[in-house]
């Protein structure tokens, strides 16, 4: 609570800034270490990623919350499963969201990785989600710490 008034991770302390809430501290570090940028020049594109993180913080985790805390279990996987359709129809022919990798395939990374404490299948009824959480664990830099 000294760091992070919602007493959640993660919280980033930086000099004397404190930047909490994980989109926003990726935002800060794409920004603080831009020699590798993780988010488009192009504003629109940017906007359209900020939305699909927004989806995924708004709607895909709030359902694996509820799943994981038993909150009406079987509503959240109705609603988890239908927030997976919209991402396997979103990732059909693209290898990563926004052309490159960028935030918001990083934002995945975490709920792929624990799919199964959250009762998400990604099996092949979804085979563009699929592809595209096998490939993001399969990066270098991701598989590392794993």
């Amino acid at each position: 609570m000294e760091v992070n008034p919602y007493a959640k991770v993660p919280a980033l302390i930086d000099g004397d800034g404190v930047i909490y809430e994980s989109a926003i501290v990726n935002e800060y570090l794409d920004e603080k270490y831009s020699s590798i940028p993780l988010m488009p020049a192009d504003l629109l594109l940017r906007a359209r990623i900020r939305i699909w993180i927004d989806f995924m913080n708004s709607r895909l985790h709030p359902a694996a919350h509820d799943f994981t805390h038993k909150m009406e279990p079987e509503k959240a996987l109705e609603r988890m499963h239908t927030h997976l359709q919209t991402l396997d129809r979103e990732m059909a022919a693209k290898q990563y969201f926004a052309g490159d990798y960028s935030l918001v395939d990083i934002t995945f990374i975490p709920f792929y990785t624990r799919r199964q404490r959250y009762g998400a299948k990604i099996d092949d009824s979804l085979p563009n989600l699929k592809r595209w959480g096998e490939e993001l664990i399969a990066r270098p830099a991701v598989a590392s710490t794993l």
